[in-house]
């Protein structure tokens, strides 16, 4: 059966044995079986990935955390794991080598429910009450006319840029707003206090609980309590230390396949322990609203609640619900003001429907009196959200020297999780490291394992900017702890979209992919449409790097088709620039070109400083006019600062070279510090500039480096830039076996890349081969597009027309 994404309370049957990854055990005949830690991994990973077969790369990262592992190494591995379940290396029934590649999962497998779902299942079974509907219950609160009484105690639960084709992007999240960065934002929205206890609890055995949106029926401008009302439940809920879907994960499931029909459908279909629904209705001058959740076997239990406050009737309602299915209440620190409390769930409810000016236009409305440390918080929320970085973080700033805010650890962590996000998108990575890393020492004191999580995620994407790779992975995966115990299923495929990043810095985007290509379905199947783009033109760019153009043009179109739903400019800027970018590489220059020039396109952070200016470079370079590239790139070297975006001035700096030679125009003014951001273009750039000088040793021997720093990495983008390179250089010599031995090396990719394409025809032109040239020309056509093919290389020499003319008659 097909793999699929996992809680940690999935369990895995395969014969007699039972894989428990949250007790970390494997299991024959309920019996644990002693099993070294990187035993257990290699197991819990195949079984995980069994659709399909597992490189050795991938598997030697997933279970060593590291990459200089020997064959020898992982073969005693696998070797202990196939001990350990009464496979061999011979029969290979349950793990298969996959020659050449790595290995693949064989056996069948049964994945298990959940224990403690399968406990409340049976006891549901046995003793669930015939309980009347929703509905129902309103109405009877609504005939008496005044709150029931108490209930009982509640039981208290048991404790690198290189050119075209070839970036390197930094993603990771934001964690409040649904929105995919190119960055990262790793705050949370939380107004109530938790309890402080909360956080080193141990998760819920049970799933994950959902809760709906709140059907409202009351005054007009009470229209913000259907996803703010939602919101408390949420927050009171994860304040009993219960795992909970975040608000924005449930309203992306509500949109897919998945969260359609009934409660009780939809619990099944998630696993999730309880489904809440709510109705709220205003009455005599009341809020009356009645909680209602779905449980296994259809157990169902509600809460009650009413006050002329709506946010009170809520607090009210969720405490009882809490009673009734037998957990602690919250513990209540400091509430807000009725006002203030409501204000803030009609920004959050704003925030939520990605309404960021009515958000902001909610919180300048509080008055000056309830204006709290919270509510400027939340502002400059917002203000990062829209993009507004300097004022956002100016907030923060003067927000974190507040007395009040320094003795509160939840706002203090949240206000540095913002902090280092703006950092981040400022490219100040170190800066953004320290915030992150402060941030998660305070949350980690708090109640709150979800900002504890997303703090945790931010860090890891400041350790993979500075390709601090250990540090990434660990952070990484302790986020994804926390997230799974906060029930944030979302937060939990953004970790997953940041191992791709994370495999994309370390110049892996095969590996990269297919994080991605993970991370695009679970966002899917949520609905978490603006998620869902961020990872769709990542995927692209490694897509790019591997050269696979149309994929990586499939890819972008179904970002761009959504492109309105994007309300952070810089992401959309991103968009556009990847797009115009798959579009160049399958010869679309025009729409690429008209991409370029909207003024969206220049709304980049400083890591991305004149990269539309480079994409400009590169249709004119890619439409054989060489003289306006050498034009673009002298115009765009100007006054480039020596620390934004090294890597792409290095390239930009290689190409301005190579243009000017194509374009027989001198040498231009050069400054060799540009050079130095990039190790493959610097040496490329190199042997440029001995061309000029004559010397063809010293150019040969930058070729061989470039060449071999390429090779090292072996990703196809760097090694057609080297190999192209030094091919054209060499057939312009008269060396054409040399030159053919390096093509040869490319040939693979001659079927989906244009440039390797042209030098293969130049090749076969240059040999006087007719029936390879006639092929080479037929591909360069259909890959061309817009782009023009040098006409020297498309008319046939006197020998081979004389032959073509001879074979006709």
């Amino acid at each position: 059966m097909p793999a699929r994404v996992t809680t940690n309370n999935t369990r895995y049957r395969f014969g007699e044995f039972v894989l428990d990854p949250a007790k970390r055990e494997l299991q024959r005949d309920d019996t644990a079986l002693a099993l070294p830690a990187r035993t257990f991994e290699c197991l819990h990973y195949l079984i995980e990935h069994r659709d399909r077969a597992v490189g050795r790369d991938e598997l030697v990262s997933a279970v060593f955390s590291r990459t200089d592992v020997s064959d020898a190494q992982l073969a005693q591995i696998v070797l202990r794991a196939r001990r350990a379940i009464g496979d061999d290396g011979q029969e290979q029934r349950v793990i298969r080598t996959v020659p050449r590649f790595g290995f693949r999962w064989a056996a069948p497998v049964r994945v298990l429910e959940p224990e403690a779902a399968a406990m409340a299942a049976a006891e549901a079974a046995n003793d669930a009450p015939d309980l009347p509907k929703l509905p129902g219950a309103i109405e009877a609160l609504s005939a008496i006319g005044e709150t029931p009484p108490d209930p009982p105690p509640a039981t208290p639960m048991p404790a690198r840029s290189r050119g075209l084709a070839d970036r390197v992007w930094r993603w990771a999240v934001d964690g409040t707003a649904a929105l995919v960065a190119l960055l990262a934002l790793a705050s949370c929205l939380l107004p109530w206090p938790l309890p402080p206890d909360a956080a080193r609890a141990p998760a819920a055995a049970s799933g994950a609980i959902i809760v709906l949106p709140m059907r409202v029926s009351g005054p007009g401008d009470a229209a913000w309590a259907r996803l703010g009302m939602m919101d408390f439940v949420v927050h009171r809920l994860r304040g009993a230390r219960l795992p909970v879907m975040s608000s924005e994960a449930t309203l992306s499931l509500l949109q897919s396949p998945r969260g359609r029909g009934t409660a009780d459908r939809l619990r099944a279909n998630t696993q999730a322990s309880w489904v809440v629904d709510g109705q709220a209705r205003h009455a005599r001058r009341r809020w009356q609203v009645a909680l209602s959740a779905m449980g296994t076997a259809g157990r169902v239990q509600r809460g009650l609640g009413e006050d002329a406050d709506l946010v009170t009737a809520t607090r009210v309602a969720t405490d009882r619900l809490l009673a009734s299915i037998g957990n602690r209440q919250p513990d209540d620190l400091a509430d807000a003001p009725a006002d203030a409390s409501e204000r803030l769930q009609r920004a959050q409810s704003a925030i939520l429907a990605n309404d960021l000016e009515g958000a902001r236009r909610i919180l300048l409305e509080v008055p000056p009196a309830q204006r709290t440390a919270q509510v400027e918080y939340r502002l400059a929320q917002v203000d990062f959200l829209a993009g507004r970085y300097a004022p956002s973080l100016a907030a923060t700033n003067r927000l974190l020297e507040d007395g009040a805010v320094r003795r509160d650890a939840l706002l203090r962590g949240q206000l540095l999780a913002l902090q280092g996000s703006v950092h981040m998108r400022e490219n100040r990575v170190d800066a953004a490291g320290r915030s992150f890393d402060a941030a998660a020492s305070a949350l980690a004191t708090t109640a709150d394992a979800n900002a504890y999580g997303r703090a945790l995620m931010g860090r890891g994407a400041a350790h993979a900017a500075r390709r601090e790779f250990d540090a990434a992975l660990s952070d990484l995966g302790s986020a994804r702890v926390q997230l799974l115990r906060s029930g944030d299923r979302l937060s939990v495929a953004r970790v997953d979209a940041n191992l791709g990043t994370v495999e994309m810095e370390r110049d892996r985007p095969l590996q990269a992919v297919q994080y991605y290509e993970k991370a695009e379905r679970d966002f899917e199947a949520m609905g978490a449409a603006t998620e869902l783009d961020g990872v769709r033109f990542m995927r692209a760019v490694a897509h790019l790097q591997l050269l696979q153009p149309t994929a990586a043009l499939a890819v972008t179109g179904r970002a761009w088709a959504s492109r309105a739903q994007i309300r952070d400019p810089v992401q959309l800027a991103n968009l556009i620039l990847v797009r115009a970018e798959a579009l160049l590489t399958v010869g679309r220059t025009r729409e690429a070109r008209e991409l370029l020039q909207l003024p969206a396109a220049a709304v980049v952070p400083p890591g991305d400083f004149r990269r539309r200016e480079y994409l400009a470079m590169e249709i004119a370079r890619l439409s054989g006019d060489a003289r306006s590239a050498a034009l673009l790139g002298d115009a765009a070297l100007r006054d480039w600062p020596l620390d934004l975006n090294p890597r792409l001035r290095a390239w930009v700096a290689f190409r301005l070279r190579e243009a000017a030679l194509d374009a027989d125009l001198p040498e231009p003014t050069f400054d060799a510090l540009w050079l130095e951001g990039d190790a493959l273009a610097a040496r490329l750039g190199a042997a440029l500039h001995a061309r000029r000088s004559g010397d063809a040793l010293a150019a040969e021997r930058h070729y061989l480096d470039a060449e071999r720093l390429a090779e090292a990495g072996g990703v196809p983008g760097p090694i057609v830039n080297a190999v192209r390179a030094h091919a054209r250089w060499l057939m312009q010599e008269g060396r054409l076996q040399e030159a053919a031995a390096r093509i040869g090396r490319v040939a693979p990719w001659a079927d989906q890349d244009f440039e390797v394409a042209l030098l293969e025809l130049e090749l076969y032109r240059r040999l006087q081969q007719a029936p390879q040239w006639q092929v080479a020309l037929q591909r360069a056509q259909r890959l061309a597009g817009e782009r023009p093919i040098p006409a020297e290389l498309t008319l046939p020499w006197p020998a081979a027309a004389a032959a073509t003319a001879s074979a006709n008659h």
